[in-house]
Order: C-alpha cells, then sequence, then structure tokens
C-alpha cells in the first residue's frame, strides 16, 4: 500500500486527485481547513469575477481537455454565450473542482480521507514523511505517508505599506463580499494594484451601481491587455530541440540566445522584430490613458504579438528559464517580465469594457507611480506620481514574489528549509526538479517522495499560473506515485508537449 499526503485543497490538488490511478494499493489523505476544489481563487461568488481564460482550456485533467466545457454543458448551459470559448465566472468553475472532486471521492471509496488543520511541520521518518496537524483547541496530530506532495494554492497579497490591520483597509481582496458593503456606503475608495485582483475589485463596485469614484494604482501602472479572438500557436518540437541544442553547446542561454529564439518563432508568424519590441513597450506604459478606448470595442495592442507570447508561455517558457544563465534570468526579469505577463494574461474583452466604461463616466482613475498608502483623519492616502489623494476606504491587491507561502503554510515551508531538505529559490518558491516537480534537497539532489505543485513551485519553473500547466505537472507528479503504485504497469509520458 502506498500512502499519499496532498497539502493544500484548491485547484493543484484536485488536478492530481483527478490523475492518480484509482487502485487497492493507493491511499490518498487531502490535508484542508475549507471545501477542497476551489481554494482561494475559485470560491468567489460575484458574477462579475470572470476567469481570464476561455473555458476550453480550464479543464483540469489532461486525459479530458473538455472536461470543464463539458460539464459547463451539462449545469450551466447559459453561461456558455460563446461555447467553449466563453469567459464564465469563477464561481462555475469553483463548482466545477468540487464537483470533479465529489466524483473523485465516490472513485476512491475509503481510500480517500480528507483532515482538516494546519499541516505546520514535515520531516523524515526512515523512508516515510511524518507530518504534524494543528487544529485550534486539539492535541497536534501526527500522521504518515510514503509520499507527500505540497499544493499549497496562490501567492497571498503583499503588504508593501504595513497596513494590515488598519481601519478603513482590507488586506485580500476575497472575498469580495467581505469589504463590497464598507466601500458600498461611501462615495470614494481605491484599490492598490493594477492586476486582475484589481480588476475584479473594479468590477464587483460597478456590477452593484456604486455611484463613487474608485482609484486603481500601482508603482507601474501596467495593466494587461485585451484578449484577442486568435488562437493560440501550436507547439513546434524543433523550438524545443533549439532551446536543447543551444543549452548544451554553451552551458546555458544567454538573453540575446533567448530574444533569438523568440524571434525565430516571430519569423515564423510573419512579425518583425520591431512590432515586437513595439507591443512590448506600449504594454509596459501606464494602461490610464489608453483604458477610455476600452469603451467602445475593446482591442488587443497587438493581437499576433498577443497570440506569439502567450504561444512562448504555454510551450516554451520553463524550458526557456531552466536553460538560461543566472545573467539572462536576471535581464529578463528587470526588462520583459512584467510586460510579458502582461500580454500572456489578457483580460476578456468584456471586462476591458466595463473598465472602459467606468473611465469615460469618471467612475475610475488609473494612476500610476505610487510611492505610498497612508491613514488618515477621514480615511487613507494614496501618493502617487499624480500627487496625493483622500479616499475612504483602500483594497489591496498588490502581489507578494510568486512562491511565498501564505501564512497558514509558512511554518510547513520553514520546517522543510531549515531541516535541510528543501530550498529557497532565489527567483521564488521552492527549488525543484523541472521534469517531475520533486523538491531539491540541500545536497542538489530530488528528495524521495516530496512533490510540489503549483506557486510554490515557482522558480526553476518561470510561468506556472495557467491551469494546463497545473495539470501537465500534476500530471508528472501522478505518474510518478503511479510508478510506486505499480511499476510493471506505469507508461512513460507521452511526448507531445514539453515546457510544463
Amino acid at each position: 500500500m502506498v500512502s499519499v499526503g496532498i497539502v493544500g485543497g484548491g485547484a493543484a490538488a484536485v488536478s492530481l486527485l483527478r490523475q492518480l490511478p484509482v487502485s487497492d494499493d493507493l491511499s490518498v489523505s487531502v490535508y484542508a481547513d475549507r471545501v477542497i476544489g476551489p481554494g482561494r481563487a475559485y470560491a468567489e461568488e460575484s458574477d462579475s469575477a470572470l476567469l481570464n481564460r476561455q473555458a476550453f482550456a480550464m479543464s483540469i485533467s489532461a486525459e479530458e481537455p473538455d472536461e470543464f466545457v463539458d460539464w459547463c454543458r451539462a449545469n450551466e448551459p447559459e453561461l456558455l454565450v460563446d461555447g467553449g470559448h466563453s469567459f464564465v465566472p469563477r464561481w462555475a468553475y469553483g463548482r466545477y473542482l468540487r464537483q470533479c472532486t465529489q466524483a473523485r471521492a465516490v472513485d476512491f471509496g475509503d481510500s480517500l480521507t480528507r483532515i482538516t488543520g494546519r499541516v505546520t511541520d514535515a520531516a523524515r521518518e526512515g523512508d516515510l514523511w511524518r507530518l504534524v496537524v494543528h487544529r485550534p483547541g486539539f492535541t497536534p496530530e501526527t500522521y504518515r505517508h510514503d509520499v507527500v506532495v505540497l499544493a499549497l494554492g496562490s501567492s497571498p497579497p503583499a503588504d508593501p505599506y504595513r497596513l494590515e490591520g488598519t481601519e478603513n483597509y482590507t488586506q485580500d481582496p476575497y472575498p469580495v463580499d467581505e469589504w463590497l458593503p464598507t466601500v458600498l456606503a461611501g462615495d470614494s475608495a481605491a484599490v492598490i494594484g493594477t492586476g486582475l485582483s484589481a480588476i475584479d475589485v473594479a468590477l464587483a463596485v460597478r456590477s452593484r451601481g456604486w455611484g463613487g469614484h474608485l482609484l486603481m494604482a500601482s508603482r507601474q501602472g501596467i495593466l494587461p491587455d485585451v484578449r484577442s479572438d486568435l488562437e493560440p500557436l501550436d507547439f513546434d518540437p524543433d523550438v524545443g530541440a533549439l532551446i536543447r541544442r543551444v543549452r548544451q553547446r554553451h552551458g546555458g542561454l544567454e538573453w540575446e540566445d533567448v530574444v533569438n529564439i523568440v524571434d525565430y518563432l516571430a519569423v515564423g508568424e510573419g512579425l518583425r522584430r520591431s512590432e515586437v519590441r513595439a507591443a512590448f513597450r506600449a504594454i509596459a506604459e501606464p494602461a490610464g490613458p489608453r483604458l477610455a478606448g476600452f469603451a467602445g470595442r475593446p482591442v488587443s495592442i497587438a493581437p499576433e504579438v498577443q497570440r506569439l507570447v502567450i504561444c512562448v508561455a504555454q510551450y516554451y517558457a520553463n524550458d526557456l528559464w531552466s536553460a538560461m544563465t543566472r545573467s539572462a534570468r536576471s535581464a529578463m526579469v528587470a526588462t520583459v517580465h512584467a510586460p510579458f505577463q502582461a500580454l500572456a494574461n489578457p483580460l476578456p474583452a468584456r471586462s476591458a469594457q466595463v473598465l472602459g466604461d467606468m473611465v469615460v463616466d469618471g467612475a475610475l482613475t488609473v494612476r500610476h507611480g505610487v510611492r505610498d498608502v497612508a491613514p488618515s483623519a477621514s480615511g487613507l492616502v494614496v501618493s502617487s506620481a499624480d500627487g496625493d489623494e483622500a479616499v475612504q476606504h483602500v483594497v489591496n491587491a498588490t502581489r507578494t514574489p510568486a512562491g511565498a507561502p501564505s501564512g497558514a503554510a509558512a511554518s510547513l515551508v520553514s520546517s522543510l528549509v531549515y531541516g535541510g531538505t528543501a530550498r529557497r529559490n532565489p527567483y521564488g518558491g521552492l527549488r525543484v526538479n523541472v521534469d517531475d516537480n520533486a523538491i531539491v534537497g540541500r545536497d542538489g539532489a530530488s528528495v524521495p517522495g516530496l512533490y510540489a505543485l503549483g506557486e510554490i513551485a515557482s522558480g526553476d519553473l518561470y510561468y506556472i499560473s495557467s491551469i494546463a500547466k497545473i495539470r501537465r505537472r500534476a500530471r508528472a507528479v501522478a505518474r510518478s506515485i503511479a510508478e510506486r503504485v505499480n511499476p510493471a504497469v506505469a507508461q512513460p509520458e507521452p511526448v507531445a508537449v514539453t515546457g510544463g
């Protein structure tokens, strides 16, 4: 019997459950404080909060790519206004994940257990992993497994201005219903950040018909691009071979090598280098001035470039990143990381149009160059490159570096790091083997029976935020576990799509 402990109950955990083999020789325990499935990302009940990827891209099973679309057809058909290309509310995806978990519980029967509480410590004991679980009011409990998978969810919001606990300040935008009544009762508010979570805040107040003014502010003022109608490019195995060949010949990719490889892809699509550079410059500009144009028919800055960037993100980003030298990684983070993310994770046009309408009618202002957010007598003051603005309430939607554990998981991650079992990655998360997501220990070798999924695996993996990435990584971990359960029937990974 192989015993598996999955720490976390969000989308990554569900994807792993969905792809693990059902066997009398496998038992699974899921450690989660909340209902398994939605996690933090998909627990939101608001209709205004949409997935930023079409339904066809959201199945949590690599073997059943149409599963989520089929689920929508059977359970929420009115959401599929554009068929599989529809952008559906996050609550629908959360329900899909819950139902996937329930179905898997039926498949596993008594071999699947949910354990509530917080895992605070993990350590190796002989051939097993010992997990210590705390629950308020109870004595700590100990559990043991052959395999442990850390699926700790998305990184928590940052607190760059040290405001947590301050009156009239909300540290986390989710769930919306916790702060929305307070904002709706006033006539001014600010959201700090200009990413997808900040946009959810703006859409939430608009959907409730709020008549006040919202300030959206961040240091750079970069907003995601608007999703185009173009299909992403297909995977080209020659590019993967090119990455490996350059890496083998030179010992690593310099930034110039990376640029040349992306240029090779661009030329194949009829794009000039100047067009790609122009799109990156345009998306990196503060978005306030161009938002007004979204009130008409929102369009991408450069649809063909967006298509190229999404292709790179989905298929090649992790291979490129793992092959880069340290100087190349530093160059990427310093020059194109923010615009790359803005192009690779575009907004649904419907959401962009709502933002544009808000700008046109004076309900929304976007500012950049934020220097400080500080309490005042009547609320808080946001200081930016455009001056100071007083608001009654502030909702924080900034991001910590990818891979930073939540407060609930910090003790567990620290126990692994300080015990020498795991190593922190300077680019975020824990060190992992990019082939199978096994955690890498202090000696540089994969730690037997210990894996990471989701943002905690970032750093060695550059791009881990899409469900497609998560399900591929979950499939690799599931395959490793299946080999433990029954080595004779374990099948190799189909060589069709790389990039993790």
